[in-house]
C-alpha cells in the first residue's frame, strides 16, 4: 500500500516538472470548461530582438492557451497556461487546473528558454491520498526550448530534485532524485487540433526520472521513463503532444491538444 501511494507522489512530481499533464491529482474525471478569446487564425508574431524572443513560443504578457488532455491516469480534463508576468530576462507561466493554480518561473537565455522551477514555485508541495511531499529543484542545466531550431538539432535539459516523502509512521524523510530529458527536432508537419490546423515543428523527447525513496536504512531507486512527441506552431506555441510513460509497470499514453488561445 505504501509503495503504491509513493508511486502516486512520484506521478505528481512528474506532473510538476512538466513531463506529463495532470489535472485533479485526486483522480477525478470531471471536465471543467476553460474559455479564452478565440483566435483561430492568429498571425505570426515577429520577434522584437529581445532575449525572450522565440519563434515557437511567443512570450507576450497575457498570452493564454487552453488545452484538453485525455488518456492519462486522471481521465480527461482541461487546463490553461497564461504568461502572467514578463521580465527583461524571463517570465512567469501560470497554469490553471480545476481548483488548482500553479506558477512556474522561466529564464530567457541567449540560446533559448529554460524552466527554472517545478510548477508551483521553487518548492512545490504535493498532496495525494493523504500524503504531502515537498520538492525543490536545483542544478538546472540545458535548455527547454532552443532559440533557433535547425534540422535534426539535439539538446538536453536536466535537473536535480530534493525534498521530503512521508512514511507510514508519519515521519518526513529526505529524498533526492534526477530528471533528464533528451530532445531532437524531427522536421515539420501539418496537424489539426480543436483550435485549428497548423504548420508545426515536431520535437521528439526521451525522459527519465529517478527518485531515491528511503526504506529503513536503504535508499531504493524508483525509476520511470517516457517518450513524447510535441508539435509547436511558429508564432502560436505548443499545440499538441503525445506522451508515453511507464510508471512502475503501468504504461499509459496521454494526448494533449490546444482548444483555444489568445496572443496579444
Amino acid at each position: 500500500m505504501q509503495s503504491s501511494r509513493i508511486r502516486i507522489i512520484i506521478l505528481s512530481i512528474i506532473c510538476l516538472i512538466g513531463l506529463a499533464a495532470c489535472g485533479n491529482l485526486g483522480g477525478g474525471t470531471e471536465i471543467q470548461q476553460i474559455v479564452l478569446p478565440y483566435t483561430q487564425q492568429a498571425p505570426y508574431i515577429s520577434g522584437t530582438g529581445g532575449t525572450c524572443d522565440n519563434s515557437l513560443y511567443p512570450v507576450r504578457l497575457g498570452a493564454s492557451w487552453a488545452y484538453i488532455n485525455s488518456g492519462g491516469p486522471n481521465g480527461t480534463f482541461v487546463y490553461s497556461d497564461t504568461i502572467s508576468a514578463v521580465h527583461e530576462n524571463g517570465f512567469t507561466l501560470t497554469s490553471q487546473f480545476n481548483n488548482l493554480t500553479r506558477t512556474q518561473e522561466w529564464s530567457c537565455e541567449a540560446n533559448g528558454l529554460k524552466a527554472l522551477e517545478l510548477g508551483g514555485g521553487t518548492t512545490a508541495s504535493i498532496t495525494a491520498q493523504g500524503m504531502t511531499a515537498e520538492f525543490s529543484t536545483h542544478d538546472i542545466t540545458g535548455i527547454s526550448l532552443p532559440k533557433e531550431l535547425t534540422s535534426g538539432l539535439q539538446w538536453q535539459y536536466n535537473l536535480l530534485i530534493h525534498g521530503t516523502i512521508p512514511m507510514p509512521t508519519g515521519e518526513q524523510v529526505q529524498s533526492n532524485g534526477t530528471y533528464s530529458i533528451n530532445m531532437q527536432e524531427m522536421g515539420t508537419e501539418t496537424i489539426t487540433v480543436p483550435a485549428g490546423t497548423f504548420d508545426t515543428v515536431k520535437i521528439q523527447a526521451t525522459s527519465a526520472v529517478e527518485i531515491l525513496v528511503p526504506f529503513g536504512d536503504m535508499q531504493v531507486p524508483m525509476q520511470y521513463s517516457g517518450t513524447s512527441i510535441t508539435w509547436y506552431a511558429p508564432g502560436i506555441g505548443y499545440v499538441k503532444s503525445i506522451e508515453n510513460w511507464d510508471l512502475g509497470g503501468s504504461p499509459y499514453t496521454s494526448t494533449t491538444e490546444l482548444q483555444t488561445y489568445v496572443i496579444p
